[in-house]
Formats: C-alpha cells, sequence, structure tokens
C-alpha cells in the first residue's frame, strides 16, 4: 500500500504526474508503485487547474477559519460533495472536511488553529426552537433565512431540524441541568400556535413560488404574442 497523500514529496509528485501524462494509466501507476490511482487522479487534477501550488500540503490547523466555514455551508447547503470539495479547495483529505462539518455541526466554531465552543446564536426555549425548526421545514429547508430571520447560528438551526426529524418536538427539549425538562414541555396552546404558525409559514412560502410561476408565465405570454406580431409584420 502506498503512503498518504500529504507523506509525498512535490517531487514524487510531479513523478507520478509525469507517467499520467506521458500515457501511463493511473491503475498502472498503482500496481507498479503502489500509490493509490484515486490519489494520482487527484493530482494530476489539481496540478492542471493550480499548477505547482496545488501540490502542496497544508497542515489542518493553518486553513484559515473563513475557508473552513465556506466549505463546511458550501457542502451542508448540498452545492457539493467531499470529493469534489478537495479538488476545488485543495484540501488532502476528504476525512478533513468531514472534521470540520461534524465540528460545526456540533456546535463547535471552526478557527484557523483549534476549535472551540460558539458563542454566537443565542440561548432559546423549546417553543422558539420548534417554531425555527417548522419554519426551515415550510420552506425547503432554508438554513441560511433561519439564521437571519431568528438570529441563530448555521450550527443551531442545522442541529436542531436533524433532532427535530427523528425525534419531533421533544427531541428538542434542553435537558441540560435540573429541572428544566419539566418547564421546557410545550402546552396544548403552545402546540397548536406552532402548527398554525408552520401553516402559515408554509402559504407564504407556497404563495412567493406560485407569485414567481404567474409572472413566468406572463413572460412567456408576452414573448409568444411578440413571436406572432413578428411573423405576421414580415408577412
Amino acid at each position: 500500500m502506498g503512503r498518504k497523500g500529504s507523506r509525498y514529496t512535490i517531487k514524487e509528485k510531479l513523478f507520478y504526474i509525469g507517467l499520467v501524462t506521458q500515457g501511463m494509466a493511473p491503475n498502472a501507476v498503482q500496481r507498479k508503485y503502489g500509490v493509490e490511482h484515486s490519489q494520482v487522479s487527484r493530482w494530476v487534477k489539481r496540478y492542471g487547474l493550480q499548477g505547482i501550488d496545488g501540490l502542496r500540503h497544508r497542515l489542518m490547523g493553518k486553513y484559515p477559519s473563513e475557508l473552513k466555514l465556506k466549505i463546511v455551508l458550501e457542502y451542508l447547503e448540498g452545492h457539493s460533495s467531499y470529493p469534489r470539495l478537495c479538488d476545488k479547495y485543495n484540501i488532502p483529505n476528504v476525512s478533513t472536511i468531514y472534521q470540520w462539518v461534524h465540528q460545526y455541526t456540533s456546535g463547535k466554531q471552526l478557527t484557523t488553529r483549534s476549535v472551540k465552543q460558539v458563542k454566537d446564536g443565542r440561548k432559546t426555549t423549546q417553543l422558539e426552537r420548534v417554531e425555527i425548526v417548522q419554519w426551515i421545514i415550510a420552506n425547503d429547508m432554508d438554513y441560511s433565512r433561519a439564521m437571519n430571520k431568528y438570529n441563530v447560528s448555521y450550527g443551531q438551526v442545522y442541529s436542531w431540524t436533524r433532532k427535530f426529524k427523528q425525534g419531533g418536538p421533544e427531541a428538542l427539549v434542553d435537558r441540560r441541568g435540573k429541572g428544566k425538562t419539566v418547564h421546557d414541555q410545550l402546552t396544548d396552546n403552545e402546540k397548536r400556535d406552532l402548527e398554525i404558525k408552520r401553516l402559515k409559514a408554509r402559504i407564504e412560502h407556497l404563495s412567493t413560488e406560485n407569485a414567481v410561476l404567474k409572472k413566468l408565465q406572463e413572460l412567456e405570454r408576452l414573448d409568444a404574442t411578440h413571436h406572432t406580431s413578428t411573423k405576421q409584420s414580415k408577412l
């Protein structure tokens, strides 16, 4: 078996890249030299995109916190996969991004050198947490808008939504400390109010979608009318 990608020198990486550019398949490189073919393919791709800088290795703690957050949000919002993000941002291993995602969704802040507890966001009651999650679900999992609307962090809304899907409103009870379970239970009136808010949020979301659809249909009609008039004027 070959070494991990970060253990190879730039000179060695360039050697294997040269073999591939000369026509040797990555699988053949693996058979002959013991280097993972997927690793060789990544080197070739990074070298093509970024030159020799794409082959340089940076320690996990050396990545700027802003970059870590950007990558994590890009993954959580469904825009890309771990391997594609590795290629795009020159991250040596998918496990690195996985760790960042796990740290962030566990309520921890990504920093340049270390991980510390998030101080952003705010304290919430169970009633607020359920309301926020229901709004997110009603609005097609729009975490970013929920952050701004309710002044909470991405890690909070992501974690609450995951818990809610697994265990319903009871999963959002704050069980830290004594006596909080009893005081944090939802009453029947609160449950009814939450259901009304959930339905209102869904109606507002669908109304917006319908308004956009109607506008598109109107534009299509105008476009069709314009084309018809143009054809008739040419006759």
